[in-house]
């Protein structure tokens, strides 16, 4: 006779219980098994009226389900999973949840080691007899443990977190073996790496003090000095008294994805001429410290420098000896400065310098160090070269509050030293802007276009690569000018931003878009409609119920207009985007971030606002031309972490159907793009779906 053991076996048939039974008699014990099929079996759950909870994977009511019932109730019954095989991110996912152990049916060594280890725990001083087993099922045991790929551990609750024991992964994992992680007490804490130690073993000391779970993400050295990354999550083990006993949990090697991450950050963020910060990391750093100068009430300066005739000296002395010049000049600008991480380079020949706390008198000084750090020739083939720089200062708040709006204004001093005759340094004041009147005509006839419905809304499908199903399209807006010929919008949708012009004209957009879309439903074809908002949309306020009442007039569901907003738009004011886009969606509408890539946001970021789709920007996508090409690593890497972070990705700029397949076997969700199909009037895009290769998605 088997000791007894009392057990809640959740199944749906009764040879789910019968199955655990068998386990357990293998094991040595006496079971007195209950079946339970529903939530309702489990309401009475508790240490007094059993010893054990075994949920199978596959039954009706999921084993996820039985963790979160019993942990809401407060039931600290241990649970266990059984099903016949595991996935290295089901395994942490039910670790998390609270399961005590993960078992395949039938695995009655592992099953006896975890019965036996959950009965010394809930009663620690009571010595057990050790289960005897033969010698082919411990191999068998041995085996299945060093498959799982992650390394598990137990540690002591002390101040260094030493190791009570570790799988065998930590052989692979580090060099060291089992028997040395767990020889040297404070081995684990020494391999920290420097700058995490102290961080992480607070954290360790923190979650034994609170019993709460200790979750952390560091640095750790192997035994060969080489730093690797770790993701950490344990659970703290009371003992009698209540007290922190020991910390049971598993790591994840996750030095890849880490490096993956530093690459795409290094290839968004820097030049890979000069190693300087580049115009998208300089835009970020800027609107961090005008949010610091609003704070403080400090003034902030932007200094932008254009070497004079650069191209001619290119075209002169060649490319790569201009590179040179370039590379050469980073250098001075750095001494010059003696704080090289406030320069970037922006673009070929133009450079910004950012200084927090500076007024424009301060700016001017440091302008005048960068004259002179010019003055000394450059020397190429033995060649003294002599290059002169447009210098151009803006300063917040005077001249601006916004960083994009700072940039183009020491941009427009720099354009108005150029007009003096290079080698000046000028302060940015209204007279900088160059007055257009072709761009006021534009404007005055724009509006006459608008008010006699001469606009046009062509529309460019939208496909999912999975179904290779057409599940939607992009209204893109087109002006046929009487004498200009078509008018592109980047022409005219800047002026339209810049004045009153742009509400009226993003109703139409939204009115002609949703009806468009309600004919096709009429029709037969079903598809969402997805329309483009500017930065001056987010920062008006009527822009929600502008959609609101244009939604109503044409009875159509939310769920059918997509509103996409550019990454720099959404990021020029964060916190407005976020409150706009929020009440936007709270109404069903899906919003998604468009041209990701050519901003000044993160990924991070982007998982504050309430977005569902990201685009990526055509450039990258058009500039893939190979398996380890640099456009290729971005478009696979933001792919990747905007998987993770639960967003729908879409490539734009297809073009061809090697880059169709590459996007396929990457995982991108959707794309679209000229391979696919141009943009078109709406009833060329219905005849388009009766003809084209491509399935229609109803929804």
């Amino acid at each position: 006779m088997g000791e007894p053991l009392r057990v809640v076996v959740v199944g749906e048939a009764s040879s789910a219980a019968e199955r655990v039974a068998a386990d357990l008699k293998e094991c040595g014990y006496e079971p007195a098994v209950t079946l339970a099929t529903a939530e309702a079996d489990l309401a009475d759950c508790s240490r007094e009226s059993c010893d054990l909870v075994i949920a199978w994977r596959a039954a009706p009511l999921p084993a996820e389900r039985v963790l979160e019932t019993l942990k809401a109730a407060g039931a600290p019954v241990p649970v266990f999973v059984y099903a016949e095989g595991y996935t290295e991110g089901e395994l942490v996912a039910l670790i998390r949840l609270g399961a005590r152990d993960c078992l395949r049916p039938g695995d009655v060594q592992r099953l006896a080691a975890a019965v036996e280890r959950e009965r010394a725990e809930a009663r620690p001083g009571e010595a057990r007899p050790p289960v005897k087993v033969d010698a082919g099922s411990e191999d068998r045991y041995r085996a299945l443990i060093e498959e799982i790929p992650a390394l598990t551990y137990v540690a002591w609750a002390d101040e260094t977190g030493s190791r009570a024991y570790v799988s065998p992964q930590v052989v692979s994992m580090t060099g060291f073996t089992a028997g040395e992680w767990m020889a040297e007490p404070d081995l684990w804490a020494r391999q920290l790496h420097p700058e995490d130690r102290e961080r992480v073993l607070e954290q360790f000391r923190e979650a034994c003090a609170s019993g709460m779970r200790f979750a952390a993400e560091y640095r750790i050295l192997d035994r060969g000095g080489r730093v690797l990354w770790w993701r950490d999550e344990g659970k703290v083990v009371p003992a009698s008294d209540g007290k922190a006993r020991f910390v049971r949990g598993f790591v994840l090697d996750v030095t890849d994805q880490k490096l993956a991450e530093e690459t795409l950050r290094r290839i968004r963020f820097y030049d890979h001429l000069t190693g300087l910060p580049n115009r998208t990391l300089m835009l970020r750093r800027l609107g961090q410290a005008l949010q610091e100068s609003s704070r403080s009430g400090r003034p902030l300066a932007l200094v932008i420098l254009a070497l004079d005739h650069f191209r001619e000296v290119t075209n002169t002395l060649g490319h790569h000896n201009g590179e040179l010049i370039v590379r050469e000049l980073a250098g001075r600008l750095g001494d010059a400065l003696g704080e090289p991480e406030r320069v970037a380079r922006l673009r070929g020949d133009e450079f910004g310098v950012l200084l927090p706390e500076a007024d424009a008198a301060l700016a001017g000084q440091v302008a005048q160090r960068i004259v002179e750090a010019l003055e000394r020739p450059f020397m190429v083939q033995k060649l003294p070269i002599e290059i002169s720089a447009s210098v151009g200062i803006a300063v917040a708040p005077d001249h601006g509050g916004e960083a994009e709006q700072l940039m183009r204004r020491a941009d427009a001093a720099v354009q108005a030293a150029r007009r003096e005759g290079g080698g000046t340094c000028v302060v940015y004041s209204p007279e900088c802007e160059p007055h257009d009147p072709a761009r006021l005509a534009l404007l005055g006839e724009l509006r006459r276009a608008l008010e006699a419905n001469e606009l046009l809304l062509h529309y460019q499908p939208k496909v999912d690569l999975k179904t290779r199903a057409v599940i939607g399209a992009e209204a893109l807006l087109r002006w046929p000018h009487p004498r200009r010929g078509m008018v592109p919008p980047g022409e005219f949708i800047p002026l339209a931003e810049q004045t009153g012009i742009i509400r009226p004209l993003t109703r139409w957009v939204l009115d002609r878009a949703l009806g468009d879309s309600r004919g096709w439903e009429v029709s037969g074809r079903s598809l969402p409609v997805a329309v483009n908002i500017s930065a001056r949309n987010l920062q008006d306020p009527q822009i929600v119920r502008q959609v609101t009442e244009v939604l109503q007039a044409h009875d159509s569901s939310p769920h059918r207009l997509q509103l996409e907003v550019t990454e720099s738009a959404v990021m020029s004011d964060a916190g407005r985007a976020a409150e706009v886009l929020g009440r936007l969606t709270s109404r069903g509408v899906v919003v998604s971030i468009d041209d990701f890539g050519t901003g000044y946001s993160s990924l991070a970021a982007l998982r504050r606002l309430p977005v569902s789709e990201l685009k990526i920007d055509k450039s990258f996508v058009i500039g893939m031309v190979g398996d380890a090409g640099e456009d290729t690593a971005i478009v696979r890497s933001t792919n990747d972490l905007a998987h993770n972070l639960g967003l729908i990705v879409v490539a734009e700029g297809v073009e061809d159907q090697w880059t169709l397949d590459l996007l396929a076997n990457f995982g991108c969700d959707q794309a679209q793009g000229y391979y696919i199909a141009r943009p078109m009037p709406s009833a060329d895009l219905m005849v388009w779906l009766g003809r084209s290769t491509w399935a229609t998605k109803e929804g």
